[in-house]
Order: structure tokens, then C-alpha cells, then sequence
């Protein structure tokens, strides 16, 4: 049976103009009082977790938006780093020593994730790896088109009512598939860009894919040039 959540009725995930006034509204209220410099681990190693959500890593540094859309509201889980991905990175350069994200790019609009990523090659230790996911619009495509795919896909009736639902839940602005976002990553100044796939890196310390989305996530990785 489809979960009706998902279906082409529902409207539990889709933008409001309240839910946009109130991103907003934390936005203002997290960059005028409490933005701060970030505050690295006590490690030889530096691994930054971006758009971390409720998902904490141990020993690394956990970056989200503030508060999720209630900067004010204490939870379990918070991030230690709060940020606001559209504006650049209140950080020095060459920091991070490998950057992991996972479902986060496509809730920003393209332009958004290219200046994102050229912000996460500043900052970034040269030779560093950055791995990223999103949902991969080819495999949407494929169900669209009638080709197999994973059983998940079945939750939606058609392939019109799944690219719907990728396209304009969940406060997704943008899509993508491998050869778009080897384009961005290039244009932002990585080397070594490559299609991996779940549970498969080249620096094991990113390798931190969540299982229940790997039926329909890109999974890529890049290097910052070693010369920076």
C-alpha cells in the first residue's frame, strides 16, 4: 500500500509562505546574535559533517542550519556549529581534513551549492576528500520511463507523481545527476571526481551513508587539489 504521505494529495511536505517566513526569519536571528567562529575539535584530525540534522557524528564537527527553523528551541542532537549554507563559511582556509554530506545540496538552488562548494574547497586541507549524496534524478527517471528500479520506488503510482515529489517536497530547489554535479564540482576547483556507490570511498572515515536512502542516492566523491 502507498503511504498517502507520499502521494500526489498530500500536503505535509510542501514550502509555505509561513514555513519561508520563518527559514527566513532564523536565518536573520541566527546571523545577528548567534553566529559565531567555529570552535574545532581538540584533534589532530578535523572532519566536518555538513547539514548533519538530528545525525551527530562523535569526533566530529556537526554543522546545520540554526535550529533547525527554531534557533530559540533546545533539543537533543544540536549541532555544535549553526550556519546558514547560502553565505559563506565563518571559517578559515584549509581546515578540514575530509567533508561528508549527505541529502543537503538539493535544498539549495544551483548557483547556491556552487558558491557551498567553492567554500568547502577553501576550506579544506589540500589533498582532503569531500564526499557528497543526493537523490539521484536519473534512478527517478528511470521509473518515470518504466525501467527497473528499487521496490521503494513503487510508494508512488506513477513516475510523474515520484518526480513531483523529488522536485517540490521537502524544500528541494534544485535536482541532480552525475554529470551536473561533476560540472559544479569542477567549476569549483576539485580533482579526482568520481561515481562511487554505497559504502564505497576512497577515505573510509567519509564512508557514513545512511542504508534506508541508498535506494535512490547519487553517491560522489572529489579531492582538493594538493597544490593549494
Amino acid at each position: 500500500m502507498v503511504d498517502r504521505d507520499y502521494s500526489i494529495y498530500s500536503t505535509k511536505y510542501q514550502v509555505t509562505l509561513k514555513g519561508l517566513l520563518i527559514f527566513e526569519l532564523a536565518s536573520l536571528c541566527g546571523r545577528l546574535f548567534l553566529q559565531k567562529r567555529i570552535s574545532l575539535k581538540k584533534s589532530d584530525i578535523q572532519l566536518l559533517h555538513l547539514g548533519c540534522g538530528r545525525s551527530i557524528f562523535d569526533g566530529w564537527t556537526n554543522a546545520d542550519f540554526w535550529g533547525g527553523l527554531k534557533p530559540w528551541k533546545k533539543y537533543e542532537n544540536k549541532p555544535e556549529w549553526m550556519l546558514d549554507l547560502r553565505l559563506p563559511l565563518n571559517c578559515d582556509d584549509n581546515v578540514w581534513d575530509g567533508v561528508f554530506t549527505e541529502h543537503t545540496l538539493e535544498h539549495l538552488y544551483p548557483v547556491q551549492v556552487l558558491n557551498l562548494l567553492k567554500e568547502l574547497n577553501r576550506t579544506m586541507k589540500p589533498g582532503a576528500w569531500l564526499r557528497v549524496t543526493v537523490p539521484d534524478l536519473k534512478q527517478y527517471i528511470d521509473y518515470y520511463c518504466g525501467n527497473e528500479v528499487h521496490e521503494m520506488f513503487l510508494q508512488w503510482k506513477t513516475g510523474c507523481e515520484a518526480i513531483r515529489s523529488l522536485t517540490q517536497n521537502y524544500g528541494h530547489l534544485s535536482v541532480w545527476d552525475s554529470d551536473l554535479l561533476t560540472r559544479v564540482l569542477t567549476e569549483a576547483g576539485f580533482v579526482k571526481i568520481k561515481e562511487v556507490s554505497f559504502g564505497k570511498g576512497t577515505d573510509e572515515r567519509l564512508i557514513k551513508d545512511q542504508e534506508q536512502r541508498n535506494w535512490e542516492t547519487l553517491y560522489m566523491e572529489c579531492q582538493k587539489s594538493g597544490n593549494n
